[in-house]
């Protein structure tokens, strides 16, 4: 066995077939088949089924400890590097569109001024998505919407984020004193999608006080929401964070018993830390400390 035929067969687990695997490689896909054949010759077990495009009960096993030591590899390479001060490093660093957008370029900015052989990588995918990729090893940082499945995870509160209801300028609604579910039900609404967190988040709330949303559009953006109501198709709930008080075309107004939505930082549990990933989390951790 050696690293790169596990690394091969793992990758075919994850990604769903030989093709998938070989484009998130970089490797052509009879370079794979090779990997897995020499793989299965030396062990003398098949351990994917192609048939059924799944792993046999040798290849669940070996899945199990292939990941192991694929991470604990990485590990060791970290502790390598931060043996050497000016060692080149990456930091995979997964969030959502918004985050990235919003929240980290000021402390990008700052980290890369203290680690500036430091390269980090951004993934842009949902929550869900990103909890799974720190908890199986392909990404260092995840920065999330809380909560979320703690199995193996460390979690660090980052900020809060709080809602605010946006219509269009020329909304009637903003001419109310105050403003309740009751008051947005002939409304047509635009709905950050329910496969995200602060969409189910939101849907509870809605069930908590009885409310059905006219939903004309589902969406896992806020910045298409942002769009489409600046068009006057619907108004939304987004946080306010993302919004500017003097945005053309939006009006923001308050609207009492939203959630708060949590935004937290998981990285797996036990897995080594470099003094580049160490003073990551410390930039954005002191968002929190200071009230940020």
């Amino acid at each position: 066995m050696n690293l790169e035929s596990l690394k091969c067969f793992c990758a075919i687990f994850e990604q769903g077939s030989f093709r998938a695997a070989a484009k998130a490689l970089n490797r052509s896909q009879p370079a794979i088949s090779q990997q897995i054949k020499s793989l299965e010759t030396e062990l003398g077990f098949t351990l994917i089924d192609r048939k059924h495009n799944a792993l046999t009960p040798q290849g669940d096993l070996l899945y199990k400890h292939a990941r192991e030591i694929l991470q604990a590899t990485e590990s060791i390479q970290k502790e390598l590097n931060d043996l050497h001060a000016k060692g080149i490093q990456t930091i995979r660093v997964g969030t959502s569109d918004t985050t990235a957008m919003y929240y980290l370029p000021h402390h990008i900015h700052a980290f890369t001024q203290a680690h500036p052989h430091t390269r980090l990588e951004l993934v842009n995918r949902s929550s869900d998505a990103v909890t799974e990729l720190v908890r199986s090893g392909d990404l260092d940082l995840g920065i999330v919407t809380l909560p979320t499945n703690t199995d193996n995870l460390n979690v660090n509160l980052l900020f809060h984020q709080r809602l605010a209801l946006v219509v269009p300028e020329n909304n009637p609604l903003k001419n109310l004193a105050s403003i309740t579910f009751k008051d947005l039900v002939e409304f047509p609404f635009l709905l950050l999608d329910v496969n995200t967190r602060t969409g189910r988040l939101l849907q509870a709330c809605f069930k908590e006080h009885g409310f059905t949303p006219q939903v004309v559009l589902d969406s896992g953006s806020f910045e298409v929401i942002k769009r489409y109501i600046k068009e006057g198709v619907g108004i939304s709930f987004l946080p306010v964070d993302i919004l500017d008080a003097g945005e053309r075309g939006l009006c923001i107004l308050e609207f009492q018993n939203l959630p708060t939505i949590n935004i937290g930082a998981i990285r797996r549990h036990g897995a080594y830390q470099s003094r580049a990933e160490q003073t990551l989390l410390e930039i954005l951790q002191s968002a929190n400390d200071s009230g940020g």
